[in-house]
């Protein structure tokens, strides 16, 4: 018998900047030097789906459509007029594996987190991340899979927008 994933429900989240780094700060074990908003939307958004849960064998898949162009184009700014001085940590802040580091440290039930960049059409990228949710759900390579997209502010001066879900068999 072929058991359908429960799909929770869809959680939107909206932050300013001040707001989303306070909360990624809260919630992580580890200190965030230099995380941008793409690490901190992934804390913020996983921290809020595993609030009051019980602690099982979890996997993240997130994606982003601009996240890492937004933290690449901050660094090759600061870079260009001098805003404030880079560090070659900088451009490791700029990666999407620095997210999966702050999880699996702060969050312990987490034993795998996968990026996926979000290209073309949002519906065909949820389809896939939970096609493949199901797939691992299904193998029993965890109880329960967190689905998100994060997109950090491109101005700078706006809101930083992420969404979740979970799914479970």
């Amino acid at each position: 018998m072929i058991h359908m994933p429960q799909i929770g429900s869809m959680r939107e989240q909206c932050f300013d900047a001040a707001t989303l780094s306070a909360l990624a700060r809260r919630h992580t074990s580890i200190p965030l030097r230099r995380a941008g908003p793409l690490t901190e939307l992934v804390i913020v958004g996983v921290a809020s789906i595993l609030d009051k849960q019980p602690d099982m064998p979890t996997v993240v898949l997130w994606g982003s459509r601009t996240g890492v162009l937004v933290t690449g184009n901050r660094l090759v700014s600061c870079i260009e007029i001098a805003l404030e001085p880079v560090f070659p940590f900088d451009f490791l802040a700029s990666q999407p594996i620095v997210a999966a580091v702050s999880l699996q440290k702060s969050f312990p039930c987490i034993e795998n987190a996968l990026y996926q960049s979000w290209l073309g059409d949002p519906e065909i990228h949820w389809q896939r991340a939970r096609t493949l949710a199901t797939a691992w759900l299904r193998a029993g390579r965890c109880e329960r899979v967190i689905c998100g997209q994060v997109e950090p502010d491109k101005s700078g001066e706006g809101e930083h927008i992420g969404h979740w879900q979970m799914l479970r068999l």
